[in-house]
């Protein structure tokens, strides 16, 4: 029976085979491979460039990092705005009790630890130094409060999204929350030895200590 040229390829042994050289060999298989190389985007059907966002938002961010006092300044006229102008419309209580809890959350991410791993205490059991890592940066604290209060104080110029609740019943919700959270937070400070930041280190003693050794 009489064989194709492909078959007598096949049969050829290895030994006999041309060997190609590594670049040469490389194109070989991309030519025969049947899959499509990744040119171009991983993904492209991503309606939004996320990356691209993120690094805007870090050059329009960065610049107010050291501008501590600045910062917190400007949050706490926003916040008063926004009181006032609650306290001039007697209006949009639910607006309030959103915000207030929702910065209530940041503050604990803020006054918590960034992982579960012993809870990061102050000082390990071989008394060793353990700085304070939050869960929660002040950058982003303050940022994610600021633009919470900017999305509320445009909810009050939004009459539909004015919902008929009663304000001293959700300020009483809002009270033993908070008393409530606040508590369960500094057990389990206590509980695993920690303070939400650092101590500077006592060099003291350990400066007497090479003083004697020498």
């Amino acid at each position: 029976m009489a064989m194709s040229p492909e078959e007598e390829e096949e049969q050829v042994p290895a030994e006999n085979a041309v060997k190609l050289p590594q670049s040469e060999a490389i194109m070989e298989a991309i030519i025969r491979s049947s899959k499509p190389l990744p040119i171009g985007p991983a993904d492209d059907t991503e309606l939004c460039d996320w990356k691209r966002i993120d690094r805007i938002i870090l050059q329009f961010s960065d610049p107010l990092v050291p501008w501590l006092r600045c910062r917190w300044l400007f949050f706490l006229l926003l916040e008063l705005a926004f009181a006032w102008r609650i306290y001039a419309l007697e209006r949009h209580y639910f607006a309030v009790y959103v915000l207030a809890i929702y910065v209530l959350n940041q503050v604990l991410l803020f006054l918590s630890p960034a992982t579960e791993d012993d809870h990061l205490p102050a000082r390990s059991k071989s008394s060793e130094y353990r700085p304070f890592v939050r869960a929660l940066s002040e950058f982003r604290l303050w940022c994610r409060g600021t633009l919470a209060t900017m999305a509320a104080f445009i909810v009050t110029f939004i009459d539909d999204l004015d919902l008929d609740v009663d304000g001293r019943a959700l300020l009483v919700y809002f009270v033993l929350l908070f008393v409530y959270t606040m508590k369960q937070q500094i057990m389990h400070m206590v509980q695993y030895g920690y303070v939400p930041w650092n101590k500077p280190k006592k060099r003291v003693a350990h400066e007497k200590s090479e003083a004697l050794d020498v």
